[in-house]
């Protein structure tokens, strides 16, 4: 993995939070909000100021983590200000002012704008590249003691599970079926390694998981008319977020033993991408651009779903939460995120 593959997943990942800040940023100027700094790359103080736009400053912080708009009205020391001055016209700007179902799309504009680019993406490949069809899964990495005892390796090439062949047209549907339908036995399973086919006696865990990562194996390259392509750019995101979610709901009840990774293992993840090629490259970004969409509608403080469901009890109660409450849940939810995601990278992407 060389430099320039470390710089290109840098500069994926950056400008996939800089959409997600923007998806925030158009929703809220376009119902009428105050916008008055938009930093496109880093958080925290100030250090270089590019040019101003509507009433817009962009501007690059210290911090190079991520990106943030500033949306006047929205933050509590926002409301500590504004209460030590007169009332003013510019007050109807504020996003605490705005009527209920703006300041909700302005919340949910950046997951959307996520979203809309991993369409976006999908779509150009097929169009451009053609349709891949992948027709085998590979082994990416084996995490369970059952999987690493049975003899299963990195890059081995799933054949047939259970007798049953899982290559072919939905390889990956074919897989989770196959040992969904085995929980908790031990089957036979064919692998090609190393050009040989191979048969081992696999156990299936009671979730009906093999205990193993997996990435496309064998894949081949058809032409696609536009509209499979427009199909498929629509289709595609939420097929994707249906199977993240999936994996989340394992990893929470511990169905499966697998390292949750920061920032600097999507880093690495995105450069292996970036190793395969271009279209490889674009493809997980279209990935990303889902995964980051799906993980700020999770409905936990200081992420977009955490700020959602405050408006969404406004909505019930016809009035809202009390600010104080509020941010300081948030405040404590930023804490609590930043301090995982520094455990997890410590823990799991420098030392793991």
């Amino acid at each position: 993995m060389g430099f320039s593959e470390i710089l290109t997943a840098i500069i994926t990942i950056s400008v996939l939070i800089i959409i997600h800040e923007f998806g925030h940023y158009i929703c809220a100027v376009s119902t009428g909000m105050k916008v008055d700094r938009f930093s496109i790359l880093g958080i925290g103080p100030v250090v270089a100021r590019l040019f101003t736009y509507k009433g817009t400053e962009f501007v690059i912080s210290a911090i190079p983590f991520g990106a943030y708009v500033h949306i006047v009205g929205m933050e509590a020391e926002d409301e500590a200000e504004l209460a030590r001055r007169p009332p003013s016209p510019d007050d109807k700007f504020l996003f605490r002012n705005r009527p209920l179902w703006a300041r909700m799309l302005t919340i949910v504009g950046g997951p959307v704008a996520n979203y809309i680019t991993a369409s976006l993406i999908i779509f150009s490949v097929l169009a451009v590249a053609g349709n891949r069809d992948v027709r085998s899964m590979a082994v990416d990495a084996v995490q369970a003691e059952t999987a690493i005892a049975a003899g299963l390796t990195k890059g081995d090439e799933l054949l047939s599970i259970a007798g049953a062949d899982v290559t072919g047209e939905e390889s990956y549907n074919k897989i989770t079926a196959t040992t969904g339908a085995h929980k908790g036995e031990t089957v036979p399973v064919l692998v090609r390694r190393e050009g040989a086919e191979v048969s081992l006696e696999v156990p299936i865990s009671d979730a009906g998981l093999m205990g193993v990562g997996l990435v496309e194996g064998e894949v081949v390259h058809r032409p696609a008319s536009l509209g499979h392509s427009a199909k498929m750019a629509v289709l595609q995101p939420f097929v994707l977020t249906q199977k993240q979610l999936k994996g989340l709901y394992y990893l929470i009840t511990r169905k499966i033993d697998a390292k949750v990774s920061g920032p600097v293992g999507i880093v690495r993840e995105i450069a292996k991408s970036a190793e395969k090629g271009v279209i490889e490259l674009f493809l997980f970004a279209a990935g990303i651009s889902t995964l980051l969409g799906l993980f700020n509608l999770l409905p936990l403080p200081a992420l977009d779903g955490g700020r959602l469901v405050f408006l969404v009890y406004e909505l019930i109660a016809r009035r809202p939460a009390n600010r104080r409450i509020e941010e300081m849940i948030h405040g404590i939810g930023m804490l609590a995120l930043l301090g995982l995601i520094l455990y997890v990278t410590v823990a799991n992407d420098i030392f793991g």
